[in-house]
């Protein structure tokens, strides 16, 4: 249990409400229209899921993520939430669901749907069912009413599942005292640093040190192949042509309005997002133009092997980059996919493929090639002392570490240690648990280690690496608890934890009749979610 807490602690309520959302989201409110074949995901008694299916899933699941994050919402927050994981499990859970109820012989009838759908909250206006919102709320979510009704039979039977696998989840009056403690107490630490630099005056390399580092990591070391290449840019800018009237303004806003709205959902008017318009009908047209152009100077430079020819006739500007590590391209080309590999297959003199960019395309021809290789010692020896030094310092300063954590955890005294050893005690005052620590900053297992400590066991298994020094953890004292902030906050702390239990217990029923599903062949898994 005490692990179950943990995971949910730091960021508890944040993280665990999205995610319930997101589950509820996606279980009751996901997908289940146009069952496409085109690309096949899996196949669960038979019914198939598409991968278009999976991009649908996906796409609201985001948009709803950005709604409520809002400007907050980082690349962080985004690989932790899994957003294309959780779609793929969703789809599949609906799909686990529609047959344990079958298996189940659990049925909706016409008239739980019906009261279903009429008692929504939000197809209601003061109380009553509102006929007007629910054609809105249909064509917001780009669904059919077939659709959204055969969707909701889902949720039905899914809730009627649901009550008989969480029938029975209890949450103690200790497990709400423990994750009160965890969310409210702060603790203040004691520690110490080691760091490689007060260790550097020990390290003396010899030449066959430094020999021997060098030829063991040598990918350290080896210079990348090298290219020196000319290039023609055919950019969107210099090839649009034409004008833009106001009435394709206006049908291309009426058909994406959904793509004009505030980080409120408000709508924008368009007025306000005319210019943005205009700029993305001569973005996509100039592009247009661009490959039609880049398409036929590859064709007869190719034909005709006349690339400076070409250039000189066609008044296009003959770019020359001289020789540049693959692995780090000119600026112009970091934004192209698989530049380094399209060099790498060109010979001498040959052009390249039409390489695409943000703003146009480019073609490219190899000059000259220069072969990757290991230099000699002699040649960069200071670079391989410093890489020598600076693996040494750290793993010395690591072995030290340990030792000193050892002595501590055998029951030797901070501070006899620390003054034998020169080390200067620490103290980061009260704080609440977390990945950074005042003081000393972050780390992504700080606040699991934090977690482990207690009076009786009040040293770290493992010292800690931060910003290049290896710390070694005491707890020394925690805040007292407001037992009285505690009572008033009871229910809702055991309402939270409850629905996290509920939905786990829920998610491992899932798993459980997944696998036996799978096992049974009865579900045919075609692609992981890490391949779409």
């Amino acid at each position: 249990m005490l692990k179950f807490f943990r995971k949910h602690a730091r960021g508890w309520f944040m993280l665990a409400v999205i995610a319930i959302i997101i589950i509820v989201f996606v279980l009751y409110f996901g997908s289940n229209r146009g069952r496409q074949t085109a690309s096949v995901v899996a196949i669960i008694d038979g019914r198939t899921i598409s991968e278009a299916e999976f991009r649908n899933e996906y796409e609201k699941l985001l948009d709803m993520v950005r709604k409520r994050y809002g400007a907050n919402l980082t690349p962080e927050i985004l690989k932790q939430l899994d957003l294309k994981q959780r779609a793929y499990n969703s789809l599949i859970s609906q799909h686990v669901i529609i047959s344990k109820a079958a298996d189940l012989k659990v049925q909706v009838s016409d008239e739980e749907l019906r009261n279903m759908i009429m008692y929504m909250p939000a197809l209601q206006t003061d109380g009553v069912f509102d006929e007007r919102k629910y054609r809105q709320m249909l064509r917001y979510n780009r669904v059919s009413a077939e659709d959204f009704e055969a969707l909701q039979k889902i949720n039905l039977m899914a809730a009627k599942i649901e009550s008989i696998v969480r029938e029975g989840i209890k949450v103690s009056e200790r497990e709400i005292y423990d994750i009160y403690v965890l969310q409210n107490q702060k603790i203040n630490i004691n520690f110490v640093q080691i760091s490689g630099q007060n260790i550097r005056q020990k390290i003396t390399p010899t030449s066959a040190q430094l020999e021997n580092y060098l030829n063991s990591n040598s990918n350290l070391f080896r210079r990348p192949e090298q290219a020196k290449i000319k290039y023609l840019y055919f950019s969107s800018d210099a090839f649009f042509s034409g004008s833009i009237n106001d009435s394709e303004i206006r049908d291309y806003y009426n058909s994406n309005k959904d793509k004009f709205r505030k980080k409120d959902g408000k709508q924008l008017a368009l007025a306000e997002v005319k210019n943005d318009i205009i700029k993305q009908f001569k973005q996509t047209r100039g592009m247009q133009n661009a490959y039609k152009e880049v398409k036929k100077a590859r064709d007869i430079i190719y034909q005709e092997d006349n690339f400076e020819a070409y250039g000189n006739k066609n008044n296009l500007k003959i770019n020359n980059v001289d020789f540049f590590p693959l692995n780090k391209p000119p600026k112009e080309f970091v934004s192209i996919k698989d530049f380094a590999a399209e060099l790498l297959d060109l010979q001498k003199d040959e052009i390249s493929k039409i390489l695409v960019a943000e703003n146009g395309y480019y073609l490219l021809k190899l000059v000259d090639k220069k072969p990757a290789y290991l230099p000699q010692l002699k040649d960069i020896e200071s670079e391989v002392k410093k890489h020598f030094m600076e693996n040494e310092m750290n793993r010395l300063a690591a072995k030290e570490a340990q030792e000193i954590s050892d002595r501590l955890k055998a029951g030797e005294p901070l501070d006899k240690v620390a003054r034998e050893k020169g080390l200067k005690i620490n103290e980061t005052g009260f704080f609440m648990p977390g990945d950074t620590i005042p003081k000393l900053g972050f780390n992504r297992d700080a606040a699991e280690t934090l977690y482990q400590l207690s009076a009786g066991k009040p040293y770290a298994e493992t010292p800690l690496y931060i910003n290049n020094t290896y710390v070694i953890l005491k707890l020394k004292d925690v805040s007292k608890l407001d037992m009285k902030d505690f009572e008033t906050k009871k229910d809702i702390y055991k309402k939270m934890l409850t629905s996290i239990k509920q939905e786990e217990a829920m998610q491992s029923w899932l798993e459980g009749n997944k696998t036996a599903m799978i096992k049974e062949k009865r579900i045919n898994i075609k692609r992981e979610a890490k391949d779409l």
